[in-house]
């Protein structure tokens, strides 16, 4: 099997596909629940406390890692934001790989039709191996936070948290303590989803800057740090029709 790389976003659905040849990432933690499917051969992904080997390996959100695959890789990230109960069903997991030939052969299958079928059937092969979907954050304020922030995020938080009546402090602990990320990791994690449909690989500088990042190497660290991948080669997968 020898396929284009392909990129697919279903932004709404929380779910991104990317598909390529011989995958080798650099070190990463996504804002999400990675399931990694060697379509042809096995897929490694080392962490600080070992490594994890198999057809189909589980990544957890937020745990730095390095995937490398020898053939073709399809990737399926789950949102954290869209699959809360996944990211909590894994909390304080490694990676792991797991079987189930049926998932893989949907993954081989899937991958192979093209843009417009892969985000769904990508959901359909993964929800019979993970529990998804959304779950509340227990926390009414940050609920409301989140809301605010999705909306109007160019204000600056001393605003949010005199909307919520707390102090900037305490705002950024419950957000951590209740999304399970730092708060301003998670407005770069966003700031980074709003700009992969935009991506062009001749166009990154204008990328950069309609999304919110100070110049075009800041878009490159801040993907690199969270997908693995520059900005020019999820734009050329991205293009991909495969």
């Amino acid at each position: 099997m020898n396929l284009l790389p392909l990129f697919v976003l279903a932004p709404e659905a929380g779910i991104f596909v990317l598909r390529s040849n011989d995958a080798h990432s650099a070190p990463h933690r996504q804002w999400g629940t990675a399931i990694l499917f060697g379509l042809e051969g096995a897929v490694t992904v080392r962490h600080a406390s070992g490594s994890a080997r198999g057809r189909i390996v589980v990544v957890p959100g937020d745990v730095p890692h390095v995937t490398s695959s020898r053939g073709p890789l399809a990737s399926v990230v789950l949102d954290a934001d869209h699959h809360r109960a996944t990211f909590r069903a894994l909390a304080r997991r490694l990676p792991f790989a797991l079987e189930s030939s049926s998932a893989l052969a949907q993954m081989v299958a899937v991958v192979a039709r093209g843009k417009g079928a892969v985000a769904r059937g990508a959901e359909q092969a993964v929800a019979g191996l993970l529990p998804m979907g959304s779950a509340p954050v227990g926390d009414g304020r940050i609920a409301r936070l989140l809301d605010m922030l999705e909306g109007e995020e160019e204000h600056p938080l001393p605003v949010h948290a005199a909307r919520l009546k707390l102090s900037t402090g305490h705002v950024s602990t419950l957000f951590h303590a209740r999304v399970g990320i730092p708060l301003r990791r998670w407005l770069l994690w966003r700031r980074l989803l709003r700009s992969l449909p935009l991506l062009r690989a001749g166009g990154l500088a204008e990328t950069a800057a309609a999304s919110g990042f100070s110049d075009q190497a800041h878009l490159t660290r801040t993907c690199v740090r969270f997908a693995g991948y520059t900005p020019r080669q999820l734009a050329n997968a991205l293009a991909s029709h495969g």
